[in-house]
């Protein structure tokens, strides 16, 4: 069974679905109501699992009650919480999520003193035991040194670069092999409306492949060493329910995949599948699906279809 660590963030979310959200002050009646994990790190480790690889997770999290639950939701989904640390004084994170009638998602999130953590007390050392390594960009003291230290095992990194500050996103994606950003991520990192010179701007930092995905339009891409301009992963035509931690599991199933020696081709189209049937179903985490039902997709569905 390959092995994929996920370092960085772990979250409580509250989630309620409603018709729409107001552009105003209202009060707004909610057609339904669910606490489940969240944090991207996490999401990616349970999706990990549920594909069937070894799922580790590391990250900080407070000495609280929210630490109690996110652990015992981690343990329940097979995943390894040896290196969920918590420290006294300190937050976790939770969020408040808004789920309307389109599916599209609506976060209040408060990212928790516990991100500010140090990562001096992370297991390095087993990181050359592992297929792949993920790091988000939620605690950037734990996914650079995590990223240095799978580029020194030669063990693929992935990093999942989200909203950051410019300076965070610069230094995490010149230490990843792999640098998955979201279209925000993007601009946050580059600061250029141009998605190819975006990208190429990871390649010169150092990764070996840098990718941009974009919903419902899918995902492109460039990578080191290869000839022509960018790369397109069409999206699968599906019936939208839920986007919620759908790039969670796109990123979870890339790095299983190349834990399981794809390449970086095949690795994105079983992750686009993952995320696409994800987006079929309600809840975060909890839409992830199967192997089985991925491989499944895979045969039946046609990209763009």
């Amino acid at each position: 069974m390959e092995k994929v660590i996920c370092t960085g963030h772990c979250a409580l979310d509250r989630v309620f679905t409603v018709e729409a959200w107001p552009q105003a002050s209202a009060k707004v009646a909610a057609t339904g109501f669910a606490e489940l994990g969240g944090g991207m790190a996490a999401n990616a480790a349970v999706a990990v699992a549920r594909l069937g690889g070894a799922a580790v997770f590391w990250g900080p999290a407070g000495e609280d009650g929210i630490a109690d639950t996110m652990r015992a939701q981690l343990q329940s989904e097979g995943v390894d919480v040896s290196g969920l640390r918590r420290f006294a004084g300190l937050q976790s994170s939770t969020s408040a999520i808004l789920i309307d009638a389109r599916g599209e998602r609506l976060v209040v999130g408060y990212r928790g003193s516990a991100l500010q953590a140090p990562a001096e007390w992370l297991p390095l050392d087993q990181v050359a035991g592992a297929g792949a390594l993920l790091a988000d960009v939620r605690w950037p003291q734990g996914a650079l040194a995590a990223l240095r230290a799978a580029r020194r095992a030669g063990v693929p990194g992935v990093f999942d670069g989200d909203s950051a500050e410019q300076s965070v996103l610069l230094a995490l994606a010149g230490e990843a092999e792999y640098a998955v950003f979201s279209e925000a991520g993007l601009a946050c990192f580059s600061g250029a409306g141009d998605v190819e010179t975006g990208l190429r701007r990871a390649l010169a930092l150092g990764a070996r492949l840098a990718m941009v995905t974009q919903g419902e339009r899918g995902a492109r891409w460039v990578e080191d060493g290869q000839p022509g301009g960018l790369r397109q992963l069409p999206a699968h035509g599906v019936a939208v329910i839920d986007t919620l931690a759908a790039g969670d599991v796109f990123h979870g199933a890339f790095a299983l995949e190349l834990a399981r020696g794809r390449t970086a081709a095949d690795a994105l189209r079983f992750a686009g599948a993952a995320a696409a049937i994800k987006c079929t179903r309600p809840g975060g985490r909890t839409g992830c699906p199967s192997r089985q039902e991925v491989e499944r997709f895979l045969r039946e569905a046609a990209p763009g279809g």
